[in-house]
């Protein structure tokens, strides 16, 4: 069954997909600390009226992801996965609406979640709700996984799906806030933490201790240029960021120990083994200056970075959605940040983002979402479940 894009976006209901909307913003699930239940308890009864089966997954108690599943017969399977938790909305005062009230204003919805994911969660459901309501029938399985702790690397969350198999998907869309762009490649994201270890001693007397947070200092100075001079064509060059240090115990005493964590973005080609090398040979150039530093490496998670070709079905199935959608050229992009994406690409699903809403304004106090957009990212949403779903195969 071929459905054009004037005949799904008349079972697209403005009001509904606004109003469900209004309900998961207001469902504050904030992480850090990740409260995500009562969130997890509206997408779940969502799911449930529109007859698909669905389960919730805790990798910790009170933690809960969504799965629910729309079975055809047999044929490969598409996962829609977007989160459900979001960033804290901090100081209340620079918020010019109240950040969980879901105010409306001027064709514009504002509070924390709007955008990111919150509203590309609702266009997801609305889409559904949609093609059923259409009397469209999946020869392919579809599996909605709204989850929880994407805002904190996702580990609880969608990378708990995948570990468990709970989703086994052959082709994934992962719901961020792309202003409906869609996303074919991704840098991958690497933490390290990096130790050196000195000798205390009186802080008149420095040439009678080990100072660790001078070794650590000579580090630092050596990160940027140990990153390779590479730049892909769609994401550009990887980067490193020290992200937080901590070292030493009173200003009067040789510091034993300084600590940072270091955020390393990766690109194709890189690979773990040469991203890690990259942080060592840092420390291997402060040996220069002092050889008894005394450092360890930690690398504390690797995300790969993946890329799919624009020819890619899955690609080309939510382009040409957008592009319909919107009567114009989709937009074709890499992504420099994180998301969910980088563990349903390990699992070997080909995988794109995409979804509505501006992720320049997420985790800002002007997060807000068009809800023109809003409806537009439904009915694209639609347009690509049902062809990837209509076919026997997806590749």
């Amino acid at each position: 069954m071929t459905l054009s894009e004037r005949e799904i976006r008349q079972f697209v209901d403005r009001d509904r997909l606004v109003g469900r909307l209004q309900e998961l913003v207001q469902a504050e699930s904030e992480n850090p600390p990740g409260r995500e239940a009562q969130a997890a308890k509206v997408v779940r009864g969502w799911c449930e009226e529109l007859s698909l089966p669905t389960a919730e997954h805790e990798a910790e108690p009170g933690r809960p992801s969504v799965v629910a599943r729309w079975a055809g017969q047999g044929g490969q399977t598409l996962c829609y996965c977007s989160h459900i938790d979001v960033v804290p909305a901090g100081d209340p005062t620079l918020w010019a609406h109240e950040p969980y009230a879901a105010t409306i204003q001027d064709g514009v919805m504002h509070g924390r979640g709007t955008s990111d994911a919150k509203g590309p969660v609702a266009a997801s459901i609305e889409a559904v709700a949609a093609l059923k309501s259409a009397g469209f029938s999946p020869k392919g399985n579809l599996e909605l996984a709204l989850v929880a702790d994407e805002e904190a690397m996702g580990f609880k969350g969608a990378a708990f799906l995948v570990e468990e198999g709970i989703i086994k998907p052959d082709v994934a869309i992962v719901g961020e806030p792309t202003s409906l762009r869609v996303v074919h490649a991704q840098r991958g994201a690497c933490w390290f933490r990096v130790v050196t270890h000195g000798v205390a001693g009186h802080g008149s007397a420095p040439e009678r201790g080990v100072n660790a947070i001078e070794h650590m200092a000579e580090v630092i100075s050596h990160l940027r240029e140990t990153v390779p001079d590479v730049v892909h064509p769609v994401l550009g060059g990887p980067s490193i960021n020290v992200g937080t240090i901590h070292g030493g115990e009173k200003v009067n005493i040789i510091a034993a120990s300084c600590v940072v964590e270091v955020d390393r973005r990766s690109v194709p080609p890189e690979t773990e083994e040469s991203v890690t090398e990259s942080v060592q040979a840092a420390v291997e150039l402060a040996r220069k200056r002092y050889p008894d530093l005394d450092a360890t490496v930690e690398l504390q998670f690797y995300g790969a970075p993946f890329e799919m070709s624009p020819d890619a079905v899955v690609v080309r199935a939510m382009a040409e959605a957008v592009t319909e959608t919107r009567s114009k050229e989709a937009e074709l992009m890499g992504f420099r940040g994180a998301s969910d994406a980088r563990f349903l690409s390990a699992s070997g699903a080909e995988t794109i983002v995409c979804g509505p809403g501006d992720i320049t304004l997420a985790h800002t106090a002007r997060e807000l979402i068009h809800l023109d957009e809003l409806v537009d990212g439904a009915v694209a949403y639609a347009l690509a479940f049902a062809r990837l779903l209509e076919a026997e195969t997806m590749r």
